[in-house]
C-alpha cells in the first residue's frame, strides 16, 4: 500500500483531502492545487463550502482569484459530506485547537474530525494532523480514535 501511495503522490494522481478550510487548511489546499494535486476540501460550514465551490474567498488575505481558478479547473472541490473522505489518498486535518480556560489546547475539533472520518477510512490512506497542538497528540489522542476503523 505504501508503494502505491508513493506512486500516486509522485505522479500527482493522489487526491488530497484537507479537513478544515480555515486559515491553515485553505492556503494549504491551494498550494496542493498549484502543485498539481486534486484537492477535496472538507468543512462542516456549508457557507464556506458554497463560497469555495463558487470561487469566493472568505478570508481577507486570500484573494478569490486563486480559489476561482482552482474551482473552475476542477483542482479544488469543497464538501460538507465527510463520507467523501474515502476519495482522498491523504487526509490532512487542519481544524482549530483553541486554548481552554487553563490555556490547554481544546482537542474537541480534532477528535470530532477523527470520529467523522473513521467511517470513510480505507486501506492505503495517509492521515496527517496539521492542527497546532502539543507533542504526542497524534499518538496519544488521535490514534486511539482512528484505530476504531480497524485499519493500521
Amino acid at each position: 500500500m505504501k508503494d502505491e501511495l508513493k506512486r500516486k503522490i509522485e505522479s500527482r494522481e493522489a487526491v488530497v483531502g484537507v479537513v478544515g478550510m480555515g486559515y491553515v487548511g485553505l492556503p494549504l489546499a491551494l498550494e496542493f492545487c498549484r502543485a498539481g494535486f486534486r484537492v477535496l476540501g472538507l468543512d462542516i460550514d456549508g457557507k464556506k463550502v458554497e463560497a469555495l465551490n463558487a470561487g469566493r474567498s472568505y478570508i481577507g488575505h486570500i484573494g478569490s482569484e486563486g480559489i476561482a481558478e482552482a474551482a473552475r479547473s476542477g483542482w479544488l472541490e469543497a464538501t460538507a459530506d465527510y463520507a467523501r473522505a474515502r476519495e482522498a489518498d491523504a487526509i490532512l486535518i487542519c481544524v482549530p485547537t483553541p486554548l481552554g480556560r487553563h490555556r490547554e489546547p481544546d482537542l474537541s475539533y480534532v477528535i470530532g474530525t477523527a470520529d467523522s472520518i473513521v467511517p470513510a477510512m480505507r486501506p492505503g490512506q495517509l492521515i496527517v494532523l496539521e492542527s497546532t497542538t502539543f507533542p504526542g497528540t497524534t499518538e496519544r489522542e488521535l490514534k486511539s480514535v482512528l484505530d476504531c476503523s480497524g485499519l493500521e
